[in-house]
């Protein structure tokens, strides 16, 4: 909700973001830049957890070595755009959700945060696990892919 109380029609509202989103959004590409303009014009309240973080660190460091992959990760949370969610209060329901689904650990500790903050989960793309996944049975909270928008 804007602050002056109307909604835009692409407004988001709080929303948590996976590793692949924060990739994208890094990166620059096109789906990075419409994200980047919806956190700008506050239409999109971003977070993400500490595994995100992690994953996205070592992504980094893999392509341009560990000191850029904190230069870039830190820029990134002390910019104010991304708040970063401690993942220990998600940690005993992303186990129910890896016990069921055919799901990487991170997504699911990314999942369970949506779920257990009523937040949107937002991907990069369907991924084909995924889109199982929700076939089979629908998540508690709404997933939403970067490359819908």
């Amino acid at each position: 909700m804007r602050r002056d109380g109307w909604m835009r029609r692409k407004e988001l509202g709080d929303t948590i973001l996976d590793t692949g989103v924060l990739v994208e959004l890094l990166a620059g590409t096109e789906a990075g830049k419409r994200l980047a303009e919806l956190i700008r014009q506050e239409m999109i309240n971003s977070f993400t957890t500490e595994i995100n973080i992690t994953e996205l660190r070592y992504l980094i460091c893999r392509k341009l070595g560990w000191e850029k992959a904190e230069e870039i990760v830190n820029k990134l949370l002390n910019s104010g755009y991304i708040h970063m969610l401690d993942i220990t209060p998600y940690l005993r329901r992303a186990a129910q959700l890896k016990c069921r689904r055919a799901l990487s650990l991170v997504d699911c500790i990314t999942i369970a945060a949506g779920e257990k903050n009523g937040f949107k989960v937002m991907f990069a793309k369907k991924e084909k696990e995924l889109e199982e996944e929700i076939n089979k049975q629908p998540f508690e909270t709404q997933l939403i892919f970067l490359n819908e928008l």
